[in-house]
């Protein structure tokens, strides 16, 4: 795992370096909840979510694209619960605890309805990539893993307000899917972002 993070991390340091345009990095936190069938794992919010992006300007300024790392975390105790488990093994009564952490690397776009120097702008975004999700069930003495990569797709809206000395501040509403891949579950959730971006490197 801490070889693929080094891998991502060095893909967009790489990113940076190559850039002969303007390129706009932004990090955010983000709160998330579960939707979809992803509710039947965990049910509680994930208060965990945290991202770095960086976008290249393209000549049309209300368009760039760039990519970016992410972050998120669910835990939910689902308290004491009978469950069958697999194969032979019967059943048990014990206390349960779901949780999974996913760590994304994405390809963006993002396209501004207005002039990026005005000080509200409303903006759309979508991404596209992979994801590595390790899954994973607690009951008492058993625990149940479920590791895997799966494809990545997310789409955001939002308004960037512009803060002193080319700063911006980032409010947005997002919605991820990551589609079932082998024993990992298929994973949805909607997020609100809270994002800092809009100072440039040359």
């Amino acid at each position: 795992m801490k070889k693929f993070i080094t891998i991502l991390v060095g893909a967009l340091a790489f990113w940076t370096e190559s850039a002969n345009a303007q390129v706009v990095p932004e990090i955010h936190y983000q709160f998330s909840i579960p939707t979809g069938t992803f509710r039947n794992f965990v049910e509680k919010p994930g208060p965990l979510g945290a991202g770095f992006q960086i976008r290249k300007t393209l000549p049309n300024n209300r368009i760039s694209l760039g990519g970016g790392l992410s972050w998120f975390y669910f835990p939910d105790k689902k308290g004491k619960q009978t469950l069958e488990l697999p194969g032979d093994d019967g059943t048990y009564t014990g206390f349960v605890t779901n949780y999974t952490n996913i760590y994304g690397l994405q390809f963006l776009a993002q396209y501004e309805f207005k002039d990026p120097n005005e000080n509200l702008v409303p903006f759309v975004k979508t991404g596209l990539g992979l994801a590595y999700q390790n899954q994973r069930q607690d009951i008492g003495l058993f625990a149940f893993k479920y590791d895997g990569f799966q494809f990545m797709p997310h789409l955001e809206t939002g308004m960037r307000f512009r803060l002193p000395r080319q700063g911006a501040l980032n409010l947005s509403l997002t919605y991820h899917y990551l589609p079932g891949a082998g024993e990992v579950n298929a994973t949805s959730f909607a997020g609100l972002r809270i994002g800092y971006s809009g100072f440039r490197i040359r």
